[in-house]
């Protein structure tokens, strides 16, 4: 059962809330500003004082404390004094975890705690392959590499716009697979050991990250991605190495499968900070935390794209499962492969099993997927250690692949942002014309992303909200004039955070042009810890509003010196935008 978002008060900003500050030419002082969409449920509380969004774990009794600013450790404590023991999840996006001493009513406790954003369980996750019929393979001619299973009819995926010749361009970067571990005893890995890096189980809190699951899954994800071209088995879409071309497995799930928000977030914490620029995530669930969220930006931040899939109930429920499902995270769905069955109507289209949703950016090959498991494990054996999988966990690590191909190609100096688009501009498109919900952007097209010019930059992400502020924004925040030029989106970007710093007095002119969507422009005063307007935060530290339709302006006088923000805020589509942000006296 999903909990109806709280219905959002409109505030009017008169003349006393307005305190010092001057309307310009446009004046809109008496018109209410609009708050923002309210974001996903978030999970409740075990006490009932709201429905539950996801599931917990059982036996898992963690609270998520997100503060909307980054606390010391000695803070955090100082803040989270007498709820519980708290531990650090990733302070970096000033998120800490509470073990309670009582469950039932601490979020109760800390949720009018200075500085809380949100206190949310662990949400839990679990990853899968959908099982299908065992199909005969065929055995065509042996192909350019030596590995005896590179051929059409088991790894298909990679005689569709892959080539060999797109895995020598140049040392491609560090890639993570988050999921069950990995089998290291696997003949793909024993010749080159070092091609493995960094193991870690953010569920042990150790270096072990043997592949325990039941079905091989994490063994399997990662040769998709990543197996070596070593004349053994299989080979991957970005062969790892130990020439810089690594792979990094972190376990973040138990035996069968199932994992939570705590164990997912500090498995992205190690991955990042042991140089993953690739992340792939083949699981998920129901359920919006902001802790994931924001461990997500500042991933994101950090330089890590993170590729999720989108999950495998279309033809049933079709929910919205995270982390695919958040700004930011490349969702993937599967495409078929040339046989048609119940689940694949059309040669190469997207599966029917896929979620077909809003999160779904692109679609990759993930029916029948040829890749390394442990070799205790024969279900859809073709060979001993290698078998047969089919699901959009499958799908996410060639795209993760050729997120990496596609990196080395540029010298390894894309940013996420530039490398999420790259992919979803080259994508052939399939089914309705243009992005739809099956399909996304399209077929994922290595040739293409890997050998045409990638987009211009958006400099300034990420900056969805204050506390993911680089020192890159904060050094124009004192300019005379700065004018930006971005893109923004409704879905994969809705917040973006421009700081100015005012002196008392000081005037600021503030305009908007963009061609499309429905923006909102606010000016926030000094000392605001989030641009979210819930909860009145709108009320207390909004200054000024202008949500007309087209070319936007505000003008004010700064009643005091400090930081002010500047944030545009899509409600509805994707458009690029120039803003002006001018101070005189």
């Amino acid at each position: 059962m999903r909990r109806r978002p709280a219905r959002a008060l409109a505030a009017v900003l008169g003349a006393a809330a307005l305190g010092a500050v001057a309307v310009g030419a446009a004046p809109v002082a008496a018109a209410p500003f609009a708050p923002k969409a309210p974001e996903p449920a978030s999970p409740g509380a075990r006490d009932g004082s709201f429905a539950t969004f996801g599931r917990t774990l059982p036996g898992r009794g963690r609270l998520l404390v997100t503060f909307a600013d980054r606390p010391t450790a000695a803070e955090a404590g100082v803040r989270l004094g007498g709820v519980g023991d708290v531990v650090p999840v990733l302070p970096e996006a000033g998120i800490w975890g509470v073990e309670p001493d009582d469950p039932p009513g601490a979020r109760r406790q800390v949720l009018p705690l200075p500085g809380v954003a949100s206190a949310e369980w662990s949400l839990a996750r679990s990853a899968g392959a959908r099982p299908r019929p065992l199909a005969p393979l065929a055995l065509p001619p042996p192909p350019l590499f030596e590995d005896p299973l590179f051929r059409p009819g088991v790894q298909w995926g990679l005689f569709r716009n892959w080539r060999p010749e797109l895995t020598g361009l140049a040392p491609r970067p560090r890639i993570a697979i988050l999921d069950t571990g990995i089998d290291a005893g696997h003949e793909e890995w024993r010749g080159d050991p070092a091609a493995l890096a960094e193991p870690r189980s953010s569920v042990r809190n150790s270096s072990e990250a043997a592949d325990w699951s039941t079905s091989g899954h994490g063994t399997h994800v990662a040769g998709i991605a990543a197996a070596p071209a070593n004349g053994i088995g299989v080979v991957g879409v970005a062969p790892a190495s130990s020439e810089g071309a690594q792979l990094i497995p972190v376990q973040i799930t138990d035996p069968v499968g199932n994992s939570d928000d705590d164990t997912i977030i500090r498995g992205i914490r190690w991955a990042v900070r042991h140089g993953a620029k690739v992340i792939n995530i083949s699981s998920g669930g129901e359920g919006y935390t902001r802790a994931f969220r924001d461990t997500v930006f500042w991933a994101t931040g950090r330089g890590a794209l993170i590729v999720a899939a989108v999950g495998n109930e279309g033809d049933s429920i079709n929910s919205l499962n995270y982390p695919a499902a958040f700004p930011k995270v490349l969702g993937v769905g599967a495409q078929c492969d040339e046989n048609v069955s119940a689940d694949c109507p059309e040669p190469y289209g997207a599966a029917l099993f896929s979620n077909y949703n809003r999160s779904v950016d692109l679609i990759a090959p993930g029916v029948d997927v040829a890749s390394s498991v442990p070799v205790a494990i024969h279900e859809r054996e073709v060979a001993p250690g290698y078998a047969l999988k089919t699901g959009t966990s499958m799908a996410a690590p060639y795209v993760t692949g050729v997120a990496a191909l596609v990196q080395a190609s540029n010298g390894n100096r894309l940013s996420p942002y530039q490398l999420l688009r790259q992919l979803l501009n080259t994508a052939t498109d399939t089914g309705p014309r243009g992005l739809d919900r099956r399909s996304g952007h399209g077929i994922i097209n290595p040739g293409a992303a890997v050998t045409l010019r990638a987009p211009a930059d958006d400099h300034d992400e990420v900056n969805d909200d204050i506390k993911f502020l680089g020192k890159g924004q904060r050094a124009k925040e004192r300019v005379r004039r700065q004018v930006i030029e971005a893109t923004i989106d409704a879905f994969d970007d809705r917040e973006d955070v421009y700081p100015v710093v005012l002196r008392a007095g000081e005037r600021v002119t503030i305009t908007l042009r963009h061609s499309r969507a429905r923006l909102r422009l606010y000016f926030w005063r000094p000392g605001t810890r989030t641009v979210a307007t819930a909860g009145g935060n709108g009320d207390t530290n909004v200054l000024r509003y202008d949500g007309r339709k087209g070319r936007k302006a505000v003008t004010a006088r700064a009643p005091s010196t400090g930081r002010y923000y500047v944030n545009v805020y899509a409600q509805s589509g994707r458009t690029a935008y120039r803003l002006s942000i001018t101070r005189s006296s």
